[in-house]
């Protein structure tokens, strides 16, 4: 089935009321990773803001009322949903149904461009091509912040591999796209003239949640991180233009 179709199947049967909740609710990278990007955007003073493969929109909600919000993602469905929790919720934000490896958006319109959950879902050469198209949007001093999935944390990296097994059988264990192992894109980020400014990690709480489904094995790797010390379940990477190289 293709990416698309899959991420539509997701949320076929979601609405705004499932966002409220979520917003009531966030998952803990939803609220690390908020949190991070506030504290950017307060710290550099940026305003214009943009979510790029938003689904639900549930991060842009939790930034700071006072940021310019822009929403895009391909489905439509997707961006109706946002659309309707944003009025529920008296937010003011711009909404675009577009595909993001060709935005139809003027060369550095955004001071923060950023997406969790996105990246990993594409091969090397597809995430060029969004780092690239990326970086033509966004403002000289502007960031792109990109959060994945962590796959060199053995338990994530295990849980991903075993649901994706016996999603053969039980197809709740994964409901996504299939992800590529990335640690911090450097050879994309160099091919598209950019810089990498700092990796992070987050969500050490959510980290072994991801074992839910079969307890034992959670509380194994709980034990085993005492000796070990595994990174968190979210990668985050700040990633700026680089000013002395003039962008293709």
């Amino acid at each position: 089935m293709k990416q698309h179709q899959i991420w539509k199947n997701h949320i076929k049967k979601l609405s705004d009321s499932d966002v409220l909740k979520s917003l009531n609710n966030p998952s803990i990278f939803q609220t690390e990773f908020s949190k991070l990007l506030s504290n950017i955007c307060k710290e550099k003073d940026f305003k214009n803001v943009i979510e790029v493969g938003c689904e639900l929109g549930v991060t842009s909600l939790l930034l700071d009322q006072n940021l310019n919000k822009h929403f895009l993602d391909i489905n439509d469905r997707a961006i109706s949903i946002v659309q309707s929790a944003c009025t529920k919720l008296n937010v003011t934000a711009n909404f675009y149904i577009q595909d993001m490896f060709k935005m139809d958006f003027e060369d550095e319109k955004f001071d923060l461009l950023f997406n969790s959950g996105v990246i990993e879902h594409y091969n090397q050469n597809e995430r060029l091509h969004l780092l690239k198209e990326y970086s033509r949007i966004l403002q000289k001093n502007g960031l792109i912040v990109i959060a994945f999935p962590n796959h060199y944390s053995l338990p994530y990296r295990t849980a991903y591999l075993v649901r994706n097994f016996l999603k053969i059988f039980f197809k709740k264990l994964w409901l996504y796209p299939k992800e590529f192992k990335i640690y911090n894109l450097e050879k994309e980020i160099n091919e598209a003239n950019l810089i990498l400014e700092k990796r992070i990690v987050l969500s050490k709480k959510s980290l072994f949640n991801w074992w839910n489904f079969f307890k034992p094995m959670k509380l194994f790797f709980k034990f085993l991180d005492k000796i070990f010390k595994y990174e968190g379940y979210l990668t985050v990477l700040l990633i700026k233009k680089n000013l002395a190289i003039k962008s293709s």
